[in-house]
């Protein structure tokens, strides 16, 4: 099959999608297909656009044998809905005008949301190469959006509301990473052809056997200590202000330490805020490597999965590489991961924004060391259900079904 992906976020970037995107492009490649990309100039997270990349309209180039597409769109980390708007309107636009051309026909158009400005530009761009369109839904907008605080009545959050129901009716299907979120979208829109089409983790990049002492000591944590870790985007989502609270709370606990790695909108206030409670046992760092991730998120005793708010339908991604690490994950309650952790007790869980809740997860963890060594085994007994090779294959079989016109596989999670 010709398969075009549309994303705004895609390699050299750092992040959730664009490493999910990134490991699906290149197995749907292996496997005999041709694959191409249309994104955005890189810049994310830091909101400027890469070295190299400036000051381009559209450029094409070829990663690890992917033809990829570049379009300009307005660069901006700004925790304001205005930046940020603009930012997301700007892609769909340039991609809808610029990303065509010399493309050619395809057979399926994959199409990535957030953020649901690009739903019609992708869609549009499906019709003119003569594609069908899967539109795959990381997280369910706007209702994350609402869930967060935002008006259902404003303009923004009424205008995504439309979009949404113009894009479920649209697109030939649509996919979403869970089954919770799944149950969601037939509820509200009981006619449209919705499968799963799970996140998952490369098993064999992600291994508790990349525990070391010496990246230990390279985060912040002496001997002895049990090392809480965050590694991703500090943005508005995230709910960070909670860990820094919990790491005050456990201060008195001098074996516990707290390492944020990682960039985004909200660091600097973070920083200022653990300065402002004189947080001492928590650090931060610079964004690390992508080959240093699976080494340090094996060498924590915790791995931390907060959220804003209770979002249901909503999978950190974070979690599958916790796991497959046998690196026990502490998640906010209300995502489907609470879901998974407590069925497969692999972890814990605390409510969001509470750093009280946390700090007392935190510390139950760090105590029970029996307890934590058994769910390091079920964690990564229970991470090669989501191995990334067996992912893509299922998503495999979801894109031949969506050409052929046939009918969606059942998929298991």
């Amino acid at each position: 099959m010709r398969i075009l992906i549309i994303t705004q976020y895609f390699s050299p970037e750092m992040g959730a999608p664009q490493a999910r995107l990134s490991e699906l492009a290149f197995r749907l490649r292996n496997k005999g297909h041709i694959v191409k990309v249309l994104t955005a100039m890189p810049n994310y997270p830091t909101g400027r656009i890469f070295a190299g990349y400036r000051g381009r309209f559209r450029c094409r180039e070829l990663l690890g044998g992917i033809s990829v597409v570049r379009t300009a769109l307005y660069p901006s980390n700004s925790p304001k809905s205005l930046p940020r708007l603009a930012s997301y309107v700007s892609f769909a636009a340039s991609s809808a005008a610029l990303g065509p051309w010399g493309l050619g026909c395809q057979d399926i158009v994959l199409v990535e949301s957030p953020p649901l400005f690009l739903a019609p530009s992708g869609w549009a761009i499906g019709r003119i190469l003569r594609a069908k369109t899967i539109l795959m839904v990381s997280d369910i907008w706007p209702d994350m959006l609402i869930r967060m605080g935002h008006s259902r009545r404003s303009m923004g959050v009424r205008g995504m509301l439309w979009l949404e129901r113009m894009a479920y009716r649209h697109y030939d299907a649509v996919a979403v990473t869970n089954p919770g979120a799944l149950a969601q979208i037939r509820y509200r829109f009981p006619g449209v052809t919705a499968t799963v089409i799970s996140n998952g983790v490369d098993t064999s990049m992600f291994s508790p056997s990349l525990r070391r002492d010496e990246v230990r000591r390279s985060i912040g944590a002496r001997n002895g200590e049990f090392l809480v870790g965050y590694c991703g985007l500090h943005g508005l989502a995230q709910g960070l202000d909670a860990v820094v609270h919990a790491a005050k709370r456990l201060e008195s606990e001098e074996r516990i330490r707290f390492v944020l790695i990682g960039d985004g909108p909200v660091k600097e206030h973070l920083v200022s805020l653990a300065r402002e409670l004189n947080a001492t046992s928590i650090r931060f760092c610079d964004p690390k490597p992508k080959k240093a991730m699976p080494s340090i998120v094996a060498s924590c005793d915790a791995m931390l999965v907060p959220l804003v708010a209770r979002l249901p339908g909503t999978m950190p991604s974070k979690i599958y590489e916790a796991l497959a690490s046998g690196t026990p994950p502490i998640v906010a309650r209300g995502c489907e991961g609470e879901t998974l952790v407590k069925q497969y007790r692999v972890g814990s869980t605390f409510e969001p924004m509470d750093g009280a809740g946390l700090a007392k997860a935190v510390k139950e963890l760090a105590v029970d060391s029996s307890g934590r060594q058994a769910m390091r085994i079920r964690a990564r007994e229970l991470a090669l259900r989501f191995d990334r090779d067996l992912l893509a294959s299922r998503t495999e079989g979801v894109l031949e079904a969506v050409h052929s016109g046939q009918s969606l596989p059942e998929i298991t999670w």
